[in-house]
């Protein structure tokens, strides 16, 4: 059977390094790993930058032919593994764990320390697929119920776009964000609060089981449907990184917004002489 790791592949690590001198811009850092290889890193100073090689050493990354392992050799600092693909996946590494596989093809790792928190990013080859004429096909799943040119689509690809491209932790849109946001859409140039929640309203009760799914946690409490639609959205894969597309351009979207605001202020200036 084929390796996960071809023999001549790479593991990359890159990480933001500050400049020592006052005022000194970031720059960004990079190491490749092959097949075989260890690596040490550390955090000697107290800016809670990311080190390779450095002593004491914290932790260590070790590449197989297999896997990529990751040892924390901390007494009581707890590592955060985040998928960049998945928006809401993690694991921990917790203190003194050794060998722990790191399950995600592009991760970011948060390291805590007193002054901040480092951040490195991980990039390995990609996962081995099971040949499409051997894969099996499930009768129906949530993704096959739903409609990617529909508008309720894009208002669910609205509510998952900051943890897409920011992190676990982003705070889901509220609803006037999400009319803000696809502002430029064609189909949602009459789009208000109300329109939205409707399509809010039908995600949660008649294309995603986010009630069913959500007894499963906390004991089937929801904290909001937005919150709920992203997590079960996220966790299952139905919206993905490729789906920002369908979303407005974020830079000709701000133009747009300081277009109108100057127009407004001149209006407002002619009004008022």
């Amino acid at each position: 059977m084929d390796n996960l790791f071809e023999r001549d592949a790479e593991v990359i690590l890159t990480w933001r390094v500050q400049a020592r001198h006052l005022g000194g811009s970031t720059t960004q850092e990079r190491i490749n790993l092959k097949v075989g290889d260890r690596l040490d890193f550390g955090i000697p100073n107290a800016g809670g930058e990311f080190q390779p090689r450095a002593t004491p050493s914290i932790g260590t990354f070790e590449v197989s032919d297999q896997h990529l392992f990751f040892s924390n050799f901390t007494t009581s600092t707890t590592f955060v593994i985040e998928n960049l693909e998945g928006g809401t996946e993690l694991v921990k590494a917790r203190p003194r764990q050794l060998g722990m596989v790191i399950p995600f093809e592009m991760s970011r790792i948060l390291i805590p320390s007193s002054a901040s928190i480092g951040e490195l990013t991980v990039f390995t080859s990609p996962p081995r697929l099971l040949g499409p004429e051997m894969a099996a096909t499930p009768t129906e799943s949530a993704m096959s119920k739903l409609d990617a040119t529909t508008k309720y689509f894009a208002v669910l690809v609205a509510l998952c776009e900051p943890r897409l491209r920011g992190s676990s932790m982003a705070a889901v849109p509220s609803v006037q964000e999400v009319v803000e946001r696809l502002r430029g859409v064609e189909q949602f140039r009459d789009a208000n609060r109300s329109s939205v929640n409707y399509h809010i309203d039908y995600l949660a009760d008649q294309k995603l089981p986010v009630s069913q799914w959500a007894k499963y946690l906390n004991e089937g409490r929801m904290h909001s449907k937005r919150e709920a639609l992203v997590a079960f959205s996220l966790r299952f894969d139905l919206v993905r990184e490729e789906h920002l597309a369908l979303l407005p351009d974020v830079k000709l979207l701000r133009a747009q917004r300081c277009l109108e605001a100057r127009q407004a202020t001149k209006v407002a200036t002619g009004a008022i002489s």
